[in-house]
């Protein structure tokens, strides 16, 4: 090649680089902006892929894909919503109280504005409220709205083409990195440990939650009002979402919350100690033993060590706030599996080939 060829070209290739990196650079930037959407959606992925392989024998995995998101994500997060409107409704008077506590999953400050009261304040009494400030909190409110409504769908969006063409995307990313590659045998195995981790996750905090709801009312109704459970839906959804950390479970709600109604029984002149101990039995038995002994191990089948998992539950939601109770044991998977795969070969200077070469116990093996 001569040198009247060779400087064009190397030209072009400079300005070819410049431009695949300014679009690497935008790309990172929106990833890093809606990161926590992206892994909201590995985490319905996960989570419902399960049953999604079931469907997938009698209909088309984008029919599939499309019945699970309709018969099990949407339902759940309506439940969800619910359950977590109503614990809101139960919180709202100490609201402040918890601030600091929910700060890091939700919009507190939004949260003590109290739009649904101002707003059905404004729709009974109008006269008090200009049409301009009106529209304003509204536009305000909507704006909110519109932008979790936002996230939950591009989260939805994110599952349902995972689960429609799942299958083609292995089989290329097989085809790019080589089926017997240490690339292809480490994304197999950190995907091997996602589903039952998430999977498990989600339908255990239902379980839990569902099961809270009906254990802390039916309480309510047989024990005396000196030792009512306060606001006991929104503890039986922190029940609930307390069961995705391994071993604490739910004893990090109920068990200060026993404590606490044995402190009023003790205070309270003509209340027995019997019903709070009654419910520790009850939530004891029916929130922590049974469901994480029968129902978790049936359902979900961990191969993760237990201990990184929740370390990577609670580390994840300090640093990353709402969903690192998702990002938190991603990462725990994804090092876990370089330590067993990459990490002994690459420091040894040896031929990388994808084989367990330390901690076997830890996580699942590739194919």
């Amino acid at each position: 090649m001569s040198l009247a060829d060779w400087v064009p070209e190397r030209r072009e290739r400079v300005l070819l680089w410049a431009v695949v990196l300014t679009l690497a650079g935008f790309v990172a930037h929106v990833f890093a902006t809606v990161a926590g959407t992206i892994t909201f959606g590995l985490f319905i992925y996960y989570g419902v892929r399960p049953i999604h392989r079931r469907l997938e024998r009698a209909v088309s995995p984008g029919v599939a894909a499309l019945l699970t998101l309709l018969l099990v994500a949407l339902p759940f997060f309506a439940v969800t919503g619910y359950l977590g409107l109503m614990g809101f409704q139960e919180l709202r008077p100490r609201i402040r109280v918890y601030s600091e506590v929910l700060r890091p999953y939700v919009n507190v400050d939004a949260l003590l504005q109290q739009p649904v009261t101002e707003l059905v304040a404004a729709l009974r009494d109008p006269e008090r409220y200009s049409l301009g400030l009106f529209l304003e909190r509204a536009r305000h409110y909507l704006g909110l709205l519109s932008s979790a409504a936002m996230h939950l769908v591009f989260a939805t969006l994110i599952a349902f083409y995972l689960l429609r063409d799942g299958a083609r995307v292995r089989e290329w990313f097989a085809g790019v990195a080589g089926a017997d590659s240490a690339t292809f045998a480490y994304v197999t195995a950190v995907d091997r440990d996602l589903e039952p981790l998430y999977f498990g996750s989600v339908l255990i905090v239902f379980v839990i939650a569902l099961g809270a709801v009906v254990v802390y009312h039916a309480y309510n109704l047989l024990a005396p009002p000196a030792l009512a459970i306060p606001f006991p839906t929104a503890l039986a959804l922190a029940t609930g979402l307390a069961s995705v950390v391994p071993l604490v479970v739910g004893k990090l709600v109920y068990g200060p919350l026993v404590g606490y109604l044995t402190y009023s029984a003790l205070q309270a002149p003509d209340a027995s100690l019997a019903y709070p101990l009654a419910l520790l039995a009850v939530c004891f038995v029916f929130l922590d033993f049974v469901p994480m002994t029968f129902v978790l191990p049936e359902i979900a089948g961990r191969d993760t060590h237990v201990g990184l998992v929740m370390f990577g539950f609670i580390v994840g939601s300090m640093v990353f706030g709402w969903y690192g109770l998702f990002a938190g044991p991603l990462l725990v998977v994804l090092c876990v599996q370089a330590v067993r795969l990459l990490v002994v070969p690459l420091a040894r200077g040896e031929r990388v080939t994808g084989d367990v070469d330390t901690a076997e116990d830890l996580g699942s093996d590739p194919p």
